[in-house]
């Protein structure tokens, strides 16, 4: 049998993949599994998305649409885009794809020639550096400052005469910190400066907890757009994971790069699924804060309780606490952040997640996405456990 491609070879599997595994085959066997593993909210998407997906589908709205998305969406993508960021762009600075997966994907693959190098900030999503390869790029990491925040001149000492972009996200996975406007506006002098590309992942900007929504890079210049391309996603926000709906900000010169690629690789997304995307667009800002409270309420307790047990940071965002773990892993209690989320799961049935899967082996990301008795009785299991 003729083997694969050595991009695929060179493929990382997911860290996470041997935790999902064992938590699917625990549950099989009967065994109750509190899952703090999943960066997904437990709240069901809003009846109005359904109902508008649901009239897409009896209206026979299921025949191909444009590659760069439907023109009604990305219109109603840039009003709200502008709003909150106080700018100008047009449904022509926006393609739509299968979720940010799926543009952070295609922009690697239009930006990046073989050997090229993208700078990835530690601790990062796990899909950056694989999406990276991928491309043919070389990933080159660099260490964050304290409180997980971005390292100016760590960043530009890395960057050569290969460096072809910078990747930040904010707020961060698996970190929760968002980037204050001051050191993302260094940051895009920094890459005016090189000539690089920012790529801003900004798929949790809906949930910021204890102070306004996180800075765009566009919201701090205007002219930012012809060094940057903004990813966003319909998931987090509008509880829409299983629709696919994510999307891209960039100049008409990017977007038309992404949308001959998106051409010849997927044509257009899911028709339907795009109306339930223009009806959540139109929620009131008070339906979603709902959601955002929540969250914090369950940030809040899971800070609290897990603070007692390890060195942690409170998120200001996004979905997870990532406390260091250290002190367990030098004492010999576990060789790894991996070998230690493996003996969680399997000694108390709480699933987490390791460090090593977003560039940081001495930490563990656990999400507080679940209901606050879930929370409550995974920390107690992992406290007596330990």
């Amino acid at each position: 049998m003729p083997s694969p491609s050595n991009r695929v070879k060179e493929i990382v599997p997911s860290k996470s993949l041997e935790i999902a595994i064992k938590v699917l085959d625990l549950r099989e066997d009967g065994h109750g599994v509190i899952g703090l593993h999943v960066g997904e909210a437990d709240f069901n998407t809003p009846s109005s998305i359904l109902k508008s997906t649901q009239k897409a589908l009896s209206e026979n709205k299921t025949k191909y649409d444009l590659v760069q998305g439907n023109l009604e969406l990305r219109k109603s993508i840039a009003q709200r885009f502008n709003k909150l960021n106080h700018g100008n762009i047009t449904a022509q600075n926006i393609i739509l794809g299968n979720g940010s997966k799926h543009i952070l994907y295609n922009v690697f693959q239009s930006l990046l020639n073989p050997g090229d190098e993208v700078i990835i900030p530690r601790p990062y999503w796990v899909t950056f550096p694989e999406s990276v390869k991928l491309a043919g790029g070389i990933p080159k990491f660099v260490s964050s400052s304290k409180g997980f925040q971005l390292d100016l001149d760590a960043i530009k000492e890395a960057i050569g005469p290969k460096t072809k972009a910078i990747v930040i996200n904010s707020p961060n996975n698996p970190s929760g910190v968002i980037y204050p406007p001051h050191v993302l506006s260094q940051l895009l002098t920094l890459a005016k400066e090189k000539d690089l590309i920012i790529i801003s992942d900004e798929a949790y900007e809906g949930f910021i907890y204890d102070e306004e929504r996180p800075f765009s890079l566009y919201s701090l210049d205007k002219e930012t757009i012809n060094n940057t391309i903004t990813v966003q996603s319909f998931s987090k926000t509008f509880s829409m994971t299983g629709f696919r709906i994510g999307y891209a900000v960039a100049s008409n010169s990017w977007i038309t790069h992404l949308k001959n690629l998106g051409g010849h690789q997927v044509g257009n997304i899911c028709t339907f699924a795009q109306y339930g995307a223009i009806e959540a667009l139109s929620l009131s800002e008070e339906e979603m804060q709902t959601h955002v409270r929540e969250l914090q309420e369950r940030r809040d307790l899971a800070y609290k309780l897990f603070s007692s047990l390890f060195d942690c940071f409170k998120p200001q965002g996004g979905f997870c606490l990532f406390p260091n773990v250290s002190k367990y892993i030098e004492e010999g209690r576990f060789t790894s952040s991996q070998s230690m989320a493996m003996e969680i799961l399997e000694k108390t049935h709480v699933a987490v997640l390791p460090g090593e899967a977003f560039g940081l082996p001495d930490h563990l990301r656990l999400s507080f996405t679940p209901s606050k008795d879930d929370i409550k009785n995974a920390f107690q299991k992992i406290k007596e456990f330990l």
